[in-house]
């Protein structure tokens, strides 16, 4: 997996354990919601390749609507943030996040080649050390055009960028330079 997919595999990876199968619904129906609120904690073995562990703790809270009232797939509302600490020196990174985030299918069907088009407005993304120093900042609006194979990862580009996002420019290689930095893992 690429570290382009970062987020978005976090994200998915709350998204589906909370979401509810939904039937699609016309589009001028009542979308389907589902108001969350979801905390948890793992251990990263590996963070970002170094061999070294990183405790995670995570709280997210948000607004899912899984049959929406638009062309689009899905949409959320969501804040939350992402703990990361070295058990070894205690050092600590808090990613931020908050805002709207959609996807919705622009050519293709899902069973086979398509691409989606998937938005973020707001803070995608914020790092900070625990005493607040701001490490990596990205925010504003980008839209990602992302082709997959049912559900098979091909690519993905930027497709709109009103930011800074210097995280989404790196091809998501910042965060793992910045917060094993910050944390003393290199």
């Amino acid at each position: 997996m690429t570290t382009m997919r970062r987020f978005t595999v976090l994200l998915g990876i709350i998204v589906a354990a909370l979401a509810l199968s939904a039937a699609p619904s016309a589009v001028a129906a009542n979308p389907d919601v589902n108001h969350f609120t979801m905390s948890d904690s793992v251990t990263d073995n590996d963070f970002c390749g170094t061999g070294q562990t990183v405790d995670i703790s995570a709280f997210v809270r948000g607004t899912e609507f899984l049959a929406p009232n638009q062309p689009v797939v899905y949409r959320n509302v969501t804040e939350g943030y992402f703990v990361l600490t070295n058990p070894v020196n205690d050092a600590t990174v808090i990613q931020q996040f908050a805002g709207p985030f959609s996807v919705t299918i622009i050519s293709g069907t899902p069973e086979g080649i398509h691409t989606v088009e998937i938005t973020y407005k707001g803070l995608p993304e914020i790092l900070r050390t625990d005493h607040g120093g701001v490490l990596l900042r990205d925010a504003g609006y980008i839209v990602f055009h992302e082709v997959d194979n049912g559900d098979q990862f091909v690519s993905s580009e930027i497709f709109i960028d009103r930011g800074p996002h210097p995280e989404a420019e790196s091809d998501f290689t910042l965060f793992c330079e910045v917060v094993t930095s910050a944390l003393g893992l290199s």
